[in-house]
């Protein structure tokens, strides 16, 4: 049997998700806008129809801290994500989520609660992908002046993700009794407190959500940095990654492969899923015509403020046409070092004209059959499970161009499921319950 392509849909609640200006489209076509119930209905439909293993929602807690941030929206406004999930679950039945929240600025216990409560609700069809925050606007709307150091932001987080299990496994199995003629709902001596005390985080127990059959979420990682990585490889269950190209992708499935076993895990068991912005047409001429006027659009104003924001440093200040050798990046640092790694002599200018759009030459554009192609020989080459997919243009069309046009050919070639096997998130992404 060839190997499966898993497709997930990433975005995150704001007018555009990674792509600069992605939330402009022709005014009589849009039907519903970007903060309305009705355009996350359709989205979430959609990639439901066409089989998506999970719609998956990044998150930012700050934004909009220069002209051009606001200008361009880039990444700004930003709503709230467990809410939105909260709504789209009741309005699908197999379609997993995955949503984004920060162990640097969220309680344990109030998170470790939210998320359980949602797995309940969506019967286990919820994710979350685990971020330490990066950017200082985010501590200092948390009445911070800065955040700590980016490897104690991991550090902190691995004694989080402990104070979470140990929350999470307070109840022992079959604690709840509900025994109506003994008139006992729980055994006390089965649920029991936790008494956290680590470094940096507290938390008494015991666990005010009852367990579900699966006791935590599906837990995501991204971090790219070398203390993102190790954290990935001793937590997550699946991992969001970037790359530029199939020698990337493979150099860091190998990385994460050899650190998981160090930590008794299979890395098999780990699914891999690659950002990407496919575009369809019926003709390759159509596609690169509609991909050449979206990268058209993008001022160079509005990469830089992306890139300004994602490695949370301003870069008006800097030469932009100076090699970035040297540069300290503070904020997230793999998305500035899949550019600085393969080039070290690259410039600001240089990394703005493709920073999360493409290249003149992006495989991903073109015909279905073209871009299946494309996706089946990263895979192979480059390793990994799937794509994290997210719109260039406006979401229920984009999204619906994918169904209709792509997921058809994946299917008949084997590689793409005809229906969903299972239930649950771990389901669709593992095979396994």
């Amino acid at each position: 049997m060839p190997k499966q392509i898993h497709l997930s849909g990433f975005m995150m609640f704001s007018p555009a998700s990674h792509i600069p200006l992605s939330w402009i489209h022709p005014d009589k076509k849009i039907v519903h806008r970007w903060y309305e119930p009705q355009y996350w209905e359709s989205v979430a439909n959609t990639l439901e129809r066409g089989g998506f293993d999970m719609l998956f929602l990044g998150d930012s807690l700050h934004g909009g801290n220069t002209p051009d941030q606001i200008r361009y929206a880039i990444q700004f406004p930003v709503h709230d994500p467990v809410a939105l999930v909260t709504y789209l679950s009741a309005t699908v039945k197999k379609l997993g989520f995955a949503v984004t929240m920060s162990t640097t600025f969220s309680p344990v216990f109030s998170l470790a609660r939210t998320l359980s409560t949602l797995d309940h609700l969506t019967q286990g069809r919820v994710g979350w992908n685990i971020v330490a925050s990066f950017g200082t606007g985010e501590a200092r709307n948390f009445g911070l002046d800065d955040l700590p150091p980016h490897d104690e932001r991991y550090d902190r987080a691995d004694e989080y993700m402990r104070a979470c299990y140990a929350l999470w496994d307070s109840w022992e199995d079959n604690a709840m009794v509900m025994d109506m003629g003994q008139q006992v709902f729980a055994d006390p001596a089965m649920v029991h407190r936790v008494d956290f005390n680590g470094r940096w985080y507290k938390t008494q127990g015991p666990f005010t959500v009852v367990p579900s059959p699966r006791r935590r979420p599906f837990l995501f990682q991204a971090g790219r940095s070398e203390r993102g990585k190790t954290f990935a490889a001793k937590h997550a269950d699946g991992i969001f990654s970037v790359a530029r190209g199939w020698r990337q992708m493979r150099t860091f499935c190998d990385d994460i492969a050899g650190r998981a076993e160090r930590n008794g895990r299979d890395p098999m068991s780990i699914p891999i899923l690659w950002a990407a912005a496919p575009l369809v047409a019926s003709s390759e001429a159509q596609a690169r015509e509609r991909y050449d006027e979206i990268r058209s659009r993008i001022p160079l104003e509005a990469s830089l403020a992306q890139m300004s924001a994602h490695w949370d440093i301003d870069l008006s200040k800097f030469d932009i046409d100076c090699s970035v050798s040297g540069l300290d990046v503070p904020g997230i640092k793999g998305l500035f070092e899949i550019y600085s790694k393969t080039d070290p002599d690259i410039t600001l200018r240089e990394i703005a004209k493709t920073y999360l759009s493409g290249g003149d030459r992006n495989p991903f554009v073109g015909t279905p059959t073209q871009v299946a192609d494309a996706m089946q020989s990263f895979l192979e080459d480059g390793g990994g499970n799937g794509f994290q997919i997210t719109p260039s243009y406006y979401a229920p069309e984009y999204y619906a161009d994918l169904v209709e046009l792509l997921v058809p050919v994946l299917k008949q070639r084997g590689i793409y499921r005809d229906n969903y096997v299972g239930t649950t998130l771990r389901e669709h992404l593992t095979g396994k319950g």
